[in-house]
């Protein structure tokens, strides 16, 4: 199908009495996989316990740990995760981490000369080590590769500088509501999305609304997609990098923007009803979006 790099962290969430592999960019290259993609991940884990486990599911699982490096100092990730009352999360996120000094070699440089997308996000770039590794990559690819930015504002990691070098690098830029706002803060307007095509008219912008559904903007115009009901006793987690992953898939399909947000939603709501961010999916659902 198609080849996809997926750059930053995999770690450990730990809930109360469990813990469940994670990291948005690990969410991503699982499900992108599952799809029947050519799923890269690039991270960095720990030479320790939590280190080798996270290596024991990615082969589990079928995904490569072809460019997963090891540090020979810095802890493997981790992050406490508490759930409220109405299931939405909320993240301590650990540091330091070896994810944060993700390095760029030979082979990793020569992954991206067939790259037919790079998914990256905010959070993976905030220390100065994996952000260097970014910027690299980012002006090695491809001119067709699309490239995937989502957003991860997690306070205190964020960089206002790098956040907007970032979108106007990416072809694709995904929000909540919160990121939403705070970035047409940044860009001084009302309309985040409108100030973005309007500087560039090829950018897509996704907004997720929760319980609201999802939106696509781009110079076409703006298409909604009410949420779908959710089933089950879920944790919520990873349900962003759900809908990105399927996003991602269908949009290297061509898939029309209606439909494309459609089962973007329903995929992501079969997610939020299953407890950790990399359940196992049923055969039926997958072959509805391969």
């Amino acid at each position: 199908m198609f080849k996809i790099l997926s750059f930053g962290e995999i770690l450990w969430d730990i809930f109360p009495g469990y813990k469940k592999p994670g990291g948005s960019p690990a969410n991503l290259a699982y499900h992108l996989h599952l799809f029947g993609n050519q799923s890269y991940l690039v991270s960095k884990i720990g030479n320790d316990e939590n280190g080798e486990d996270l290596l024991n599911f990615l082969q589990k699982k079928g995904i490569s740990n072809t460019y997963i490096q090891k540090d020979p100092k810095l802890p493997t990730g981790t992050v406490s995760v508490t759930v409220d009352s109405e299931n939405e999360p909320s993240y301590t996120i650990h540091q330091p981490a070896a994810w944060d000094n993700i390095e760029l070699t030979t082979e990793l440089n020569q992954l991206t000369d067939s790259l037919d997308a790079f998914c990256f996000a905010s959070l993976s770039q905030r220390n100065d080590g994996s952000k260097k590794t970014v910027e690299t990559l980012i002006n090695n690819l491809p001119s067709n590769c699309l490239k995937v930015f989502d957003l991860n504002l997690r306070a205190p990691f964020i960089d206002k500088e790098t956040i907007l070098k970032n979108i106007k690098e990416s072809n694709v830029i995904k929000f909540n509501l919160e990121e939403y706002i705070i970035v047409g803060k940044w860009l001084e307007t009302s309309d985040t999305a409108d100030k973005i095509i309007e500087m560039d008219a090829d950018k897509t912008i996704l907004l997720t609304l929760g319980a609201d559904g999802s939106e696509l903007i781009n110079s076409r115009g703006r298409f909604r997609q009410k949420a779908f009901s959710i089933q089950g006793n879920g944790d919520f987690v990873g349900v962003g990098d759900a809908f990105l992953a399927c996003f991602t898939h269908l949009m290297l399909k061509n898939i029309e923007p209606q439909q494309l947000l459609q089962t973007a939603n329903r995929f992501a709501a079969f997610v939020a009803s299953q407890q950790g961010s990399m359940p196992d999916i049923p055969h039926d659902i997958l072959n509805k979006i391969r």
